[in-house]
């Protein structure tokens, strides 16, 4: 205990940078961002991993500037740094919420929409179910232990008190957000084909029997379609988020590497 103090008071213009990109992190990333993670929760666990890091970061190499101006400039540097790491977790759950918001336009339940507590958006029923499964997979995997991993780790890729490549950030950023619309229709095509063809199906009916009115009747079919088409593919949809998943801290690690290089 004495030699953390020691430490963060050697260091405490450090210690500064390091709380502030684990806190943008923290503000941005999937889980720690939730809404049902006390904001005090959230502060006190940066406090602590900053605490953690500090003597991994403070080897005697790494020059703070003591002027005002350019301590500032290093903050606001680390807040896009801890934003973006936190942005591109949440790339995967933004194309599930995507996915689960496209099916339900085709089936029907766009028309319930709920609060989700675990990404603070208002999602329709399936747009909520896809998020609450990512999320179980996210955690079960060990997905935020990893991202708290990856945040310390990038204090080695980027040290706080250097300028990044802002290019590189931009343009990792750019390809992430690409790939957000393609695991977005890996996970609704399947779906919305049984739906296109639900669609077609009802059509055919409705010709051969014009006195039945077929919105009333469609509704519930393709709900019980999208149901029973979730349930089936939920085996194919955890393994499709679980090696997306670990894709994702590859592309996080790959963009902090190019961000920290010259």
């Amino acid at each position: 205990m004495i030699e953390v103090i020691a430490t963060l008071q050697a260091n405490a213009l450090l210690f500064g940078l390091l709380l502030v990109r684990i806190s943008a992190m923290f503000a941005t990333a999937p889980v720690l961002s939730s809404r049902v993670v006390p904001v005090r929760v959230r502060a006190g666990l940066a406090v602590i991993l900053a605490l953690a890091t500090l003597p991994l970061v403070a080897d005697g190499t790494l020059q703070v500037p003591e002027s005002t101006v350019a301590y500032v400039l290093l903050a606001g540097k680390e807040v896009i740094v801890g934003i973006a790491i936190g942005l591109i977790a949440q790339m995967l759950f933004a194309a599930v919420q995507v996915a689960g918001s496209v099916i339900d336009m085709g089936s029907g339940f766009a028309m319930a929409q709920t609060i989700d507590p675990t990404s603070n958006a208002n999602l329709s029923l399936l747009g909520r179910i896809y998020n609450l499964i990512a999320t179980t997979v996210f955690i079960a995997i060990g997905g935020h232990l990893i991202l708290v991993q990856a945040v310390v780790a990038s204090f080695g890729l980027v040290p706080p008190t250097s300028l990044p490549n802002p290019f590189a950030l931009s343009e990792g950023m750019l390809v992430r957000s690409a790939d957000l619309f393609m695991i977005a229709m890996q996970v609704a095509a399947p779906l919305m084909a049984a739906l296109l063809i639900t669609d077609v199906a009802l059509g055919i009916i409705s010709r051969a029997a014009p006195q039945m009115n077929v919105f009333i009747v469609g509704l519930p079919v393709k709900a019980g379609v999208a149901l029973m088409g979730t349930a089936v593919l939920l085996p194919a949809f955890v393994t499709l988020l679980n090696g997306a998943t670990q894709q994702m801290f590859q592309d996080l690690s790959d963009v902090l590497r190019a961000t920290g290089s010259p």
